[in-house]
């Protein structure tokens, strides 16, 4: 495959077949930035919430699929030994490790499983998984420290 091939027309229900004839699951529709500042501009909210009893910053994005996590945040222990592929905007891939993890947030709280990433923009980002409340509509009840402003 040549890296200007689209990498989404090969994904068939939600797997992708490797070279070696396993397949790997992937996830697509997760955004990243490369400068956190640019979120000034896109109205993502980031509040503070906690993640294994660490107070943390969170950041609901609708345009993504699951819940990632910066890798520096998650024990070994909690890791499941799987791993998935981000399928990026810019049609590159990223192999994340999955782990359980413990959120105690505005938008998501419980045990559920994120892809572990290394440069995250945010220390935890939720996007629309089961349970996820919606951007304009968090549980301020559960909120830790003060919100950040990024409108």
């Amino acid at each position: 495959m040549k890296v200007t091939d689209n990498l989404q027309s090969e994904v068939k229900n939600g797997m992708l077949q490797l070279a070696s004839e396993k397949s790997v699951p992937v996830m697509m529709n997760c955004a990243s930035l490369s400068d956190p500042e640019k979120t000034n501009s896109l109205h993502f909210p980031i509040l503070r919430g906690e993640l294994g009893g660490r107070e943390v910053d969170v950041m609901r994005d609708t345009g993504c699929e699951g819940v990632v996590v910066r890798r520096q945040l998650v024990d070994a222990g909690q890791l499941t030994g799987e791993c998935c592929l981000l399928l990026r905007i810019d049609n590159t891939a990223l192999l994340a490790e999955k782990a359980f993890i413990n959120l105690r947030t505005p938008f998501l709280s419980g045990e559920v499983k994120a892809l572990c990433i290394p440069d995250a923009i945010c220390d935890v980002i939720v996007g629309n998984v089961d349970g996820a409340r919606s951007p304009e509509d968090p549980d301020m009840s559960v909120m830790v420290g003060g919100a950040k402003t990024r409108a």
